[in-house]
């Protein structure tokens, strides 16, 4: 008897520990990070990471709280060539950091270009270049 009460209880431990597994949600986002003249462009989706190297043309850093604009950053890629991104500082929006294609720039449309999908996307710039 104790032992057909042991087993009953070991199956219904074990049924416990059959269910079957919960969707993990994957980490999504977008990061412009600058260390100095070298930048990264870094996109999170569907539990993919997408990185295009490339180099910091130009930082604006503006002071004060006058604009809207907190920083400029304008990066030269190799595959989607030269692009811009603006930070905000106001509003519901703060922090938040906009990637922007110069005009004329047809190298998004090239097929090495990975960061044309992420143009619509909220970026978070990392900015260690001190």
């Amino acid at each position: 008897m104790q032992q057909r009460l042991i087993m009953a209880m070991l199956l219904i431990l074990l049924g416990g520990c059959a269910q079957p597994q919960i969707e993990r949600p994957q980490p999504s986002g977008a990061y412009l990070v600058i260390e100095g003249e070298q930048a990264w462009a870094v996109v999170i989706a569907d539990g993919r990471r997408i990185e295009e190297a490339g180099r910091v043309l130009d930082i604006m850093r503006l002071p004060g709280h006058h604009s809207r604009v907190a920083a400029s950053y304008v990066v030269e890629t190799p595959n989607c060539g030269r692009l811009q991104w603006l930070t905000e500082r106001n509003g519901t929006a703060e922090g938040e950091t906009t990637l922007l294609p110069i005009h004329f720039n047809d190298q998004l449309d090239a097929p090495g270009c990975v960061l044309a999908q992420a143009l619509g996307r909220n970026w978070v710039a990392l900015d260690y270049s001190g």
